[in-house]
């Protein structure tokens, strides 16, 4: 939802998504581009080729809502132009914000923090692309995402991750590469609360945590048993 209460659509959303296209030569809006590949990949459409012919597909009605003006629609082309050029990060944040909206206002948020290397993303010359996430689970959806730097690892790239939402009353959950004072303070300070795991690799911290959760021993209750 909206500030003023007003639900917030998918649609209206990609309408403030950064166009980065010089104006003269535009033949579709930046948005009807968008929803349309949104669309075609949901229904199974994995390349931009097929994209393309879901598209071509559409009735005069469904152009309508795309609002595509012209008789005929985008080609394989434009599609590859304008993903390639586009504006990624106001994209994301744009998607964010969707995600955001869709999630239950009731009760503590959680934000699950996870990194991945994205399949297929490796080619002649250029590496995999690895990126780390900020899963929502009440919206079942990414909130914020980004790509890690080269030889970034993903402590750093969590923290500039965390700068990127708003964390007051958000449980912030990770595995135990993610357990770090810094981070912990980070989430701590903007609001939130943390619930990461420790493992064997910080044996210190374990044992003080099983230490805390230890029956308390006190020397009268020996010698009372004694007796």
């Amino acid at each position: 939802m909206s500030d003023s209460g007003q639900e917030i659509t998918l649609w209206d959303l990609l309408g403030r998504v950064k166009d980065v296209r010089e104006a003269q030569g535009q033949r579709y809006r930046l948005r009807s581009i968008l929803a349309i590949s949104i669309g075609a990949t949901l229904a199974g459409r994995d390349s931009l080729a097929g994209i393309a012919r879901w598209g071509k597909g559409l009735g005069d009605e469904h152009k309508r809502e795309f609002e595509i003006e012209r008789e005929d629609v985008p080609c394989h082309a434009t599609y590859h132009n304008v993903l390639t050029e586009m504006d990624v990060a106001s994209l994301e944040q744009v998607l964010g914000i969707w995600v955001g909206s869709l999630a239950d206002d009731d009760g503590p948020k959680h934000i699950a923090i996870d990194g991945k290397t994205v399949r297929g993303s490796k080619g002649k010359g250029n590496e995999a692309a690895h990126l780390l996430t900020a899963y929502c689970r009440a919206a079942q959806g990414v909130a914020c995402e980004l790509r890690l730097k080269p030889g970034e690892n993903e402590i750093t790239a969590a923290r500039r991750l965390l700068k990127k939402m708003p964390l007051k009353g958000v449980l912030v959950t990770g595995d135990a590469m993610f357990t770090q004072k810094s981070l912990c303070r980070q989430v701590v300070d903007g609001g939130g609360d943390y619930f990461f795991v420790v493992k064997g690799n910080q044996e210190e911290l374990k044992g003080d945590i099983a230490a805390a959760f230890m029956e308390p021993v006190s020397p009268l209750r020996e010698e009372a048993l004694a007796s």
